[in-house]
């Protein structure tokens, strides 16, 4: 039995050498992220040049795989299911801790069937009007919620979506009713906003800008922590006192569940260096996004916190995609 034990001692030992050897070798031929996102889209024009950059720091070509989905499934799940070796990374999002929840059957675990690489960036999410709308201030919006609970409609890009949900916390933080108009989409919905058709909506200010700049729409609170300094007016959700609607919709990178350690912190360093990198951060200012820089253990923590908020929100609402 003895003998036996120091043969597997052995083995282990041998296993871990070797593990080790391969990942100061590391890496030896492409890398690929999948982006569950279309090609052309904001993710996508931020992954893009992430991935050229972090090609100059592993030496290898960096690709993009482009794999679309609702609730960014399909991608992610491929994702997972890729070889724990480094060579597939996945970008992953707060879409996932949302979806988790939404979704039947699921057939990944955001949390635990990945190794979270890192952060790449998070954005805001701003509560607008349309101008003319009769809505001076947010505290004009709740007055007006109370006195007539369900007049007032709001515009999300589908139920589930981060407008949505975060008008839904809203509305239970501050003892209000309003209707939900859901469309597929971000366009349509701020379409009908800009048309009259619906008065309210949260959305990303890269999609609200020009609307804002022209004065057909007015930001009423940001999400962020501290005030946006393209609209240093506007109060956030927390000086209103609403802390729990400091949202941040960020993105980041994953590799599949058991990836060794050292090519974790390889793949780390890349993403990191990446995001030094001027020309990379100005597309993610252009895109709505804010660099952060995380370790793989606080990307894993933010990925698990999300999938606890959003999963109890979700279940509360009783939401089910379609």
């Amino acid at each position: 039995m003895r003998s036996l034990y120091r043969w597997l001692a052995a083995g282990c030992v041998a296993l871990a050498a070797v593990a080790h050897a391969q990942a100061q070798d590391f890496p030896t031929r492409p890398v690929r992220i999948i982006v569950p996102a279309p090609a052309g889209g904001p993710y996508d024009r931020v992954i893009r040049p992430l991935a050229q950059h972090m090609a100059q720091t592993l030496k290898q070509p960096v690709v993009v795989d482009n794999r679309p989905s609702a609730g960014n499934i399909v991608g992610t799940q491929a994702g997972a299911a890729a070889a724990p070796d480094g060579y597939t990374l996945t970008m992953t999002g707060m879409l996932n801790t949302i979806a988790q929840g939404m979704y039947e059957n699921v057939p990944f675990d955001i949390v635990k069937d990945f190794e979270h690489v890192g952060a790449i960036g998070g954005g805001a999410q701003w509560l607008v009007v349309r101008s003319d709308a009769g809505i001076a201030s947010f505290q004009d919006l709740l007055a007006q919620a109370k006195k007539e609970p369900g007049k007032i409609n709001y515009a999300s890009s589908g139920a589930g979506s981060t407008g949505h949900l975060v008008m839904e916390q809203l509305q239970r933080a501050a003892g209000i009713q309003l209707t939900h108009v859901p469309y597929k989409g971000g366009a349509p919905a701020l379409q009908d906003v800009l048309a009259g058709v619906v008065s309210v909506i949260v959305i990303p200010p890269n999609a609200a800008m020009s609307s804002i700049q022209s004065g057909k729409l007015k930001v009423l609170a940001v999400s962020s922590e501290q005030r946006s300094p393209v609209v240093p007016s506007v109060p956030t959700f927390a000086e209103l006192g609403y802390r729990q609607l400091t949202i941040s919709s960020w993105v980041g990178l994953s590799a599949p569940k058991g990836t060794p350690a050292p090519v974790v912190r390889k793949l780390h360093a890349a993403l990191e260096a990446a995001l030094k990198d001027p020309a990379l951060l100005k597309q993610l200012e252009f895109e709505g996004l804010i660099s952060m820089s995380t370790t793989p253990e606080q990307y894993a923590q933010l990925v698990r916190s999300d999938t606890e908020r959003w999963g109890q929100l979700v279940k509360a609402l009783n939401l089910k995609a379609n």
